[in-house]
């Protein structure tokens, strides 16, 4: 898939499930993820009043970037019914899997603030119990986990 094309996909996800849009609500107005697809490719997600907005651009003082494959992209958009859950255990499978990297280039103490761990917790318990079973069963072990990406 085309850099340009998972663009697409990443804008139609985000944009029209309203899945996409619970999950994203959790991130405080204002603050921007970067997603980086195929190594190359820029993006920022934001949120803008209810609804979640993809342009193709760096994300501006991202606390979160992601890197993310197309075909990871691609399964996420494809394979993931429209609940919560399923996109947050989808994601975290994608990067249990490799597929999906994260950096925090930004504080650590912003991810608390900022809504990433609300994120988490509106995944309900099928996120809960996928990051249990990877040894991320408190919200300690989520940070320390956290820092390991600090770049």
């Amino acid at each position: 898939m085309a850099a340009h094309d998972s663009y697409l996909t990443l804008k139609d996800f985000f944009e029209s499930r309203r899945s996409a849009r619970q999950a994203m609500n959790a991130i405080k107005e204002g603050v921007e993820i970067g997603v980086v697809i195929g190594g190359s490719h820029d993006c920022a997600l934001f949120r803008q009043g209810e609804n979640p907005v993809v342009e193709e651009r760096p994300a501006h003082n991202p606390d979160v970037v992601f890197h993310i494959r197309p075909e990871a992209l691609e399964v996420i958009a494809t394979k993931t019914k429209d609940e919560i859950g399923d996109v947050g255990v989808n994601v975290l499978k994608e990067i249990l899997a490799g597929s999906i990297q994260i950096k925090v280039p930004g504080k650590i103490l912003n991810l608390m603030s900022r809504g990433y761990l609300d994120m988490l917790r509106a995944g309900g318990a099928p996120v809960m119990t996928l990051l249990a079973r990877n040894g991320l069963a408190s919200v300690t072990k989520i940070i320390s986990s956290i820092k390991k990406m600090k770049s």
